[in-house]
């Protein structure tokens, strides 16, 4: 399988990582019926972290929250990925955010 050219082959994305991550910051929320989640990924790879937290968000949210997804290529530095979780309810107020920082894994 060949990896992105900004990717070298002994690193691997921390999917599953990012998506529990995703998945617990809902969860921790929903009770307070957020009508937005915004997830942001800085990463030089993110856009698969991106499609990993999509599917961890549309697994949780409830079909009437939205979501908004945000990839910012301007990584930290090459191996590093960012995810910053952020829920909004009515009138924009923030409900709560969180930010999880992931080293790619060496395999």
């Amino acid at each position: 399988m060949s990896q992105p050219p900004s990717q070298s082959p002994s690193q691997a994305l921390p999917l599953t990582s990012a998506s529990a991550a995703a998945t617990s910051f809902v969860e921790a929320v929903l009770a307070k019926a957020p009508l937005r989640v915004e997830a942001k990924v800085s990463s030089r790879d993110g856009i698969p972290l991106l499609c990993a937290v999509e599917a961890a968000l549309g697994a949780a949210l409830t079909r009437r929250t939205a979501q908004e997804l945000v990839w910012l290529s301007n990584a930290p530095e090459p191996g590093v990925h960012v995810l910053q979780l952020q829920a909004f309810g009515a009138d924009n107020t923030l409900l709560d955010e969180a930010v999880h920082e992931f080293a790619a894994r060496l395999e």
